[in-house]
């Protein structure tokens, strides 16, 4: 599963545990809100007005609740009963979920989107108070493009979706639409995707560019390669909003024979953090193969990559040796990193 696109990939390492307090969000899955949904309406949002305000009690305890009607300007009914062109619905914010947590999706004015709604006594509420829609292109890509996806409601969706990368949208709205893709339920994206590599919007663009990349090769595009390796061994490919960890996941994905001296490259990165999620990805590779490299990693100077190393090493081995100790942090440290050496020795002698 992809480390969330709207979350991208946190990598969070370190010697002391830090609890928090967190409420869970579900993952955003088109394919489960077009299921669910009674109705699927496609336009532009004109207008949203605040109708009033009240409270919602869940486990004796009161959250405030904003009510708002919302009036778009619909282009297109994907599923259910054909909505008229104006059509106005209420909604509120926060709202509770089935299992009890909070959110407060909602709509903003003057834009376009795809949204999902379910039936209820009174008239319609959003299929998710997390993801009550996703972004529309306003028009489609024309009749040059040739890539088209399907006719049904789920992939009709993916296409008002996609079409913001190759119509007059923001670099913004781009992002929005690959952020909101699914690595385990969007794969059918992939032609789209592969075609939309060669528009000069998306080019120019690395977080859009590795974006791509990095689904295709997720979905076991092995053409896109040599683009993944450019992006990730050239410095300059930097992008704010799409951190190299992800395509780095991504390359794990792969067959070890591919992913695995991939991912050794990525090791020898100037910058810690790539570094860090090579050596935390080789996990993933599920191979023997890959822990003479992580054994390799405990020489490097980040701490972090050191501890991700020995955490891949310990899951990789089932030996987990990173456990609470009377001793200080620095000699326990040192006790697991000799642990791993003599592991090391062992596998060179045969012993292990």
């Amino acid at each position: 599963m992809r480390l969330s696109k709207l979350t991208l990939v946190a990598i969070v390492l370190g010697i002391g545990i830090i609890c928090a307090k967190a409420r869970p969000v579900p993952g955003l899955s088109i394919k489960g809100l077009v299921d669910a949904a009674d109705l699927i309406i496609a336009g532009k949002v004109e207008r949203v007005q605040q109708t009033g305000t009240g409270s919602v009690e869940l486990n004796g305890v009161d959250y405030a609740r904003l009510d708002f009607q919302a009036e778009m300007r619909v282009d297109e009914t994907i599923k259910g009963r054909s909505a008229p062109v104006s059509f106005t619905f209420s909604y509120s914010t926060p709202a509770i979920d089935s299992v009890g947590n909070v959110a407060e999706g909602g709509l903003a004015p003057n834009t376009y989107r795809v949204v999902f709604l379910k039936k209820t006594a009174t008239g319609y509420a959003f299929v998710s108070p997390y993801y009550p829609s996703i972004p529309s292109a306003s028009k489609s890509c024309g009749p040059n493009w040739q890539v088209q996806l399907g006719e049904d409601a789920y992939h009709r969706v993916l296409q008002r979706l996609l079409d913001l990368l190759c119509t007059d949208s923001t670099p913004e709205e781009k992002q929005s639409a690959l952020f909101d893709l699914n690595w385990n339920e969007d794969s059918s994206a992939a032609p789209f995707l592969r075609a939309a590599l060669n528009l000069p919007d998306v080019k120019s663009n690395p977080t859009l560019r590795i974006s791509i990349v990095s689904d295709l090769l997720h979905w076991k595009d092995l053409s896109v390669l040599p683009l993944a390796e450019e992006d990730l061994f050239d410095r300059s490919a930097k992008s704010p909003f799409y951190p190299k960890s992800n395509l780095v996941l991504a390359i794990s994905s792969l067959e070890p024979h591919t992913s695995i001296p991939l991912l050794a490259r990525v090791l020898k990165s100037p910058e810690p953090e790539e570094r860090v999620a090579a050596a935390r990805f080789l996990e993933y590779t599920n191979s023997q193969t890959a822990l003479d490299i992580l054994l390799s990693a405990l020489d490097d100077p980040d701490r972090e990559v050191q501890f991700a190393a020995m955490q891949s090493l310990g899951n990789l081995t089932n030996q987990h040796w990173w456990r609470p100790s009377t001793l200080d942090p620095d000699s326990h440290w040192n006790v697991c990193i000799e642990h791993w050496r003599e592991f090391e020795a062992q596998r060179k002698t045969g012993t292990q």
